[in-house]
């Protein structure tokens, strides 16, 4: 059985350009695809190792194995195969044109590898690591060795043969296990229940009217009102906001010095969202008390807040902001 036969189908949308009825055409779902397990070579007794000759092809082994060259694609599934032009492993006179065509020269130098290097009749450095040109062994002891002794260069067409030699190596399943592949395969491939199947099973997404209006020109995604830049906003709510200042309504900070007085306020009033720095006062020293007392209030800062709101010192000594 081909292996398109085996996948599941699809409803596709068809474009529409006008205000028709949606159009929907019947294919078969390419996006649904298996992937072999990677351990697979672990089970000998299921499968066998085999190096592909010239003139081999997956439906010639096919046929072979089950009697049948339809079933080709389980030998490519079991391999990861998803390119025979390029997994497959090409004839001597493929894989010559193939070179010529790909590289501007045949023997010109692809990359270099790593020769084999002996210390004490022990591999220390082993062939075919592929290096820079310019990569130098150093011994142990500190000796470097020549570039010839270190390394040799591999030629486009020695590169793409040994490439081609390692895509003979694949796996054949028996033909016992072929079937089993091919169920599991329907299971795995095939639609979980759900509301877009039909009948026969047959899956549909149903387009939207929204659908019609899509890759139109002149399309308008939103209201000019809400993509255009808007200035400062000043909101009420618990003490005023303007742009670029923050208020704190009721929060007062002071800071008093003897000697020398510095302030710092921060005031917030219902009307005015500013914050105002209150400059440091003079120099002098605040007044001393009286040595008698004396019923007239000091001129020292009141500790409560004036009733109604002062964005400005008090001209009194002390650094005070005033708030509710």
């Amino acid at each position: 059985m081909a292996y398109f036969s085996q996948l599941p189908n699809i409803y596709v949308a068809e474009g529409i350009t006008s205000s028709e009825n949606f159009k929907y055409r019947l294919v078969k779902n390419l996006f649904r695809r298996v992937l072999a397990r990677e351990d697979l070579d672990k089970y000998i007794t299921l499968f066998e190792t085999y190096s592909i000759r010239d003139g081999d092809t997956p439906s010639s082994l096919a046929d072979d194995i089950c009697g049948d060259p339809f079933k080709d694609w389980v030998i490519l599934l079991v391999n990861n195969i998803t390119d025979f032009y390029e997994q497959w492993p090409k004839s001597s006179d493929a894989l010559q044109k193939f070179v010529e065509e790909k590289y501007d020269s045949v023997d010109g130098i692809h990359h270099w590898e790593t020769n084999e290097v002996l210390y004490n009749d022990i591999v220390y450095v082993k062939e075919g690591i592929e290096v820079n040109e310019t990569y130098r062994t150093v011994m142990p002891d500190g000796t470097t060795l020549t570039k010839e002794a270190s390394v040799y260069p591999v030629s486009n067409y020695e590169h793409e043969e040994f490439q081609n030699e390692l895509n003979r190596n694949i796996l054949l399943p028996n033909s016992s296990i072929i079937e089993l592949i091919i169920e599991e395969f329907d299971d795995l491939v095939e639609y979980a229940p759900n509301r877009e199947l039909d009948v026969n099973n047959n899956k549909q997404t149903r387009l939207s009217l929204a659908q019609l209006f899509l890759n139109r020109k002149s399309t308008v995604y939103a209201s000019s009102a809400r993509t255009t830049a808007v200035g400062a906003v000043t909101s009420f709510d618990y003490g005023s906001t303007t742009a670029g200042a923050t208020a704190t309504e009721g929060v007062v900070a002071t800071v008093v010095q003897t000697g020398t007085s510095s302030s710092t306020s921060t005031a917030s009033s219902g009307g005015s969202g500013t914050t105002t720095s209150t400059p440091s006062p003079s120099p002098t020293p605040s007044p001393s008390p009286s040595p008698s007392p004396s019923p007239s209030p000091s001129p020292s800062p009141s500790p409560s807040p004036s009733p109604s709101p002062s964005p400005s010192p008090s001209p009194s000594g002390g650094g005070y902001g005033g708030g509710y």
